[in-house]
């Protein structure tokens, strides 16, 4: 693999970016809250809080479905689908940029197919561990890791 490995923020989601005008600011460097520090350390593909922001968009689209199910004139299956466009497009917007403005800084992301590899890991080890985390916390919220997972899967 060709890309470069840097330290990362490490819990990277819309949780953690505030927007002012024209300008944003990102927050909390300190990680993932369960890793040690060790952890937090070592160095990573940046594909990874890339991943951490799209897995952020697939909740932020979910958790409006689930709680304004009264406002939708439309059956939660139907909101899902039409969820699952927005986020291929919300994905689909932000990677480009992305790429764009990581080549032109000279940051080594790899070539397309590292990329695309590098996104899908880091995706769906992502998705796995929110599945976990769901299922002990609020299992009814399981399904958005579930069809993370299950689009990661058909990627």
């Amino acid at each position: 693999m060709k890309s470069e490995r840097i330290r990362i923020h490490g819990d990277y989601h819309l949780g953690q970016v505030l927007v002012n005008g024209d300008d944003f600011y990102i927050l909390d460097f300190e990680g993932e809250p369960e890793s040690t520090i060790r952890d937090r350390k070592v160095k990573q593909p940046p594909l990874k809080d890339v991943a951490g922001m799209f897995r952020s968009f697939h909740y932020a689209i979910y958790a409006t479905i689930f709680n304004n199910k009264e406002k939708y004139p439309f059956e939660q299956e139907e909101l899902f689908k039409a969820g699952e466009i927005l986020y291929k497009y919300f994905v689909g917007v932000f990677l480009e940029t992305y790429i764009e403005k990581a080549q032109s800084g000279n940051l080594n992301i790899g070539y397309n197919h590292e990329i695309d590899f590098l996104l899908k890991y880091c995706l769906l080890e992502k998705a796995v561990y929110e599945l976990g985390y769901e299922l002990n916390s609020r299992p009814r919220w399981a399904v958005i890791p579930l069809r993370g997972i299950q689009s990661i899967m058909n990627y």
